[in-house]
């Protein structure tokens, strides 16, 4: 079957490997393994390299993919893809455990999933962080179509700013509106200063 060109979602995979223990993979997606790295948890009296292999189906033909030894080569980087077909084994040889490290590919029913949990996650956030329209600060009424800057009114109860959403026409007023907001601040303070 050949492989669409749409673009493939990948999805983190780990294993650890233990020395003398046949590890079957289990496969029912694809999976790459990205890379091999030797677990020292004590280090040993006398190192002895870990060699790592691979078995497929029902062939007992063990190939080795790394050794790796402790104090000389602990990680080794590979591109190593297996199918779920492959029915792989991986096998260890040695004094410490291995981790495997890579990515399963996902496909389009995993994708979708996927991303329906994520938006119901990111409407139960969104709809727990969304607040009412802050209300005017006294004396002064918000444009038309805009709501007053959260940031004063929660400034004033202290509270923490919220930071008001923008509108793509508010980047090219930026500097109208500061010219403006210091034009009202003066003329509120000459008319505190006449009372």
């Amino acid at each position: 079957q050949p492989r669409s060109l749409t673009p493939v979602t990948m999805a983190f995979w780990g294993l650890e490997i233990l020395p003398g223990k046949p590890m079957p993979l289990n496969l029912t997606r694809r999976l790459v393994v990205k890379q091999a790295a030797l677990v020292v948890s004590k280090p040993a009296k006398k190192t002895e390299p870990c060699v790592l292999s691979v078995s497929v189906a029902e062939d007992e033909q063990r190939y080795v993919v790394c050794r790796l030894h402790e104090g000389v080569l602990e990680q080794c980087p590979m591109e190593l893809p297996f199918s779920p077909g492959d029915e792989a084994q991986v096998h260890l040889s040695g004094g410490h455990a291995v981790h495997l490290t890579g990515f399963l590919e996902l496909d389009d029913e995993d994708d979708m999933e996927d991303m329906d949990g994520e938006l119901d996650e990111l409407d139960e956030e969104s709809s727990d962080e969304v607040a009412a329209p802050a209300p005017a600060p006294a004396g002064k009424k918000p444009a038309p179509g805009k709501a007053a800057p959260a940031a004063a009114t929660s400034a004033a109860k202290g509270k923490k700013p919220v930071p008001e959403p923008m509108n793509e026409s508010d980047d090219d007023d930026d500097d109208d509106d500061d010219e403006e907001e210091e034009e009202e601040e003066e003329r509120r303070r000459a008319s505190l200063a006449l009372r």
